[in-house]
């Protein structure tokens, strides 16, 4: 079993990160995790969306892995009390010597909902600080202090990202959003009075690299139609220029007919075909000006061969 590094202060991750989302058995889940890390690859986000809790799962990898940053990515502010965010976070930290990268987000979008992601930000950089929040103390310090990114899709959220947050996570956007946003963080952040470069961009990227590039495209039109279909992502859609292709997917999801879905917005959006195509859709992003593309593999047959396959297909060059 891998030794606990010492706590210390870890730089913010840069290269290729990946994100684990998938319902795995745990030992292959903790499999693809180990061999995420041996490809060079410097973080691992795990999505919490109806599956695994994040925190008991980033904890159970903390003892799988060494040096692999731990993401959740990310925990909506809406599914468990701020003290309890904040306990789950100081016990990764802590168990994994400081590799933990704490993501949140607003969960269901609504009115006011931005300002309370503030609050929550706020109170939970003063809880793992071992500072009183309404006369609650947390009582575990994580031993460093835990990076707080948030997700962002609108214009807003990421000028708070750069107001507040030590990085900003993005999801299904081509790379001209990620340049837009780099925009809104540096406005955020010069208004807050930070340098820009102190908050952390990131992107998921959908990712299925197969030989068979009608497998692949099959398995991302079916996880573009369902984010199509929700309203926060059918307006970023929009706005990138991609809405009636969003409108034609969401109508196939809807539908139960994924493979209606346009290919066309699978494209713009997601890495898939050949080795080298992919990778070259993958430079794209990072030219745009993201620190940190996160492939997040949309697996097509088999979950575990699939997930490898891109895993490898993608990753980063050793120095």
């Amino acid at each position: 079993m891998p030794k606990v590094i010492e706590v210390r202060e870890v730089r913010p991750p840069r290269g290729t990160a990946f994100a684990l989302r998938d319902p795995l058995p745990w030992e292959a889940f903790a499999g693809v995790a180990r061999s995420g890390e041996e490809l060079g690859y410097a973080a691992v986000f795990v999505p919490e969306i109806a599956g695994r809790d994040a925190f008991a799962a980033l904890a159970g990898l903390a003892g799988e892995t060494r040096e692999l940053r731990l993401g959740t990515g990310v925990v909506p502010m809406t599914s468990r009390e701020t003290l309890l965010t904040a306990m789950g976070a100081a016990t990764v930290h802590e168990r994994s010597g400081g590799r933990l990268v704490l993501g949140v987000g607003t969960g269901a979008v609504g009115r006011g909902a931005l300002e309370r992601l503030r609050e929550e930000v706020r109170a939970l950089r003063a809880l793992l600080a071992g500072e009183p929040v309404e006369e609650v103390r947390l009582s575990l310090h994580p031993g460093s202090s835990v990076p707080i990114w948030i997700s962002a899709l609108g214009p807003r959220a990421m000028r708070l990202a750069g107001e507040i947050a030590d990085g900003v996570l993005l999801n299904w956007c081509p790379p001209e959003r990620v340049a837009f946003a780099r925009d809104r963080v540096r406005e955020g952040a010069e208004a807050a009075g930070r340098d820009p470069s102190e908050v952390t961009v990131a992107v998921y990227v959908r990712a299925c690299v197969e030989q068979d590039e009608a497998l692949a495209l099959a398995a991302l039109r079916g996880a573009a139609g369902q984010y199509a279909s929700y309203p926060a992502y059918a307006r970023q859609f929009e706005a990138v220029g991609l809405g009636e292709e969003s409108a034609q997917a969401a109508a196939a999801h809807r539908a139960g007919d994924p493979g209606s879905a346009p290919g066309s917005l699978v494209r713009e959006v997601c890495l898939l075909g050949g080795r080298e195509g992919a990778l070259t859709r993958l430079a794209a992003y990072r030219e745009a000006g993201v620190d940190l593309p996160v492939v997040y593999p949309v697996p097509a047959g088999e979950a575990v061969p699939s997930i490898l396959e891109s895993l490898r297909a993608l990753a980063p060059e050793r120095a």
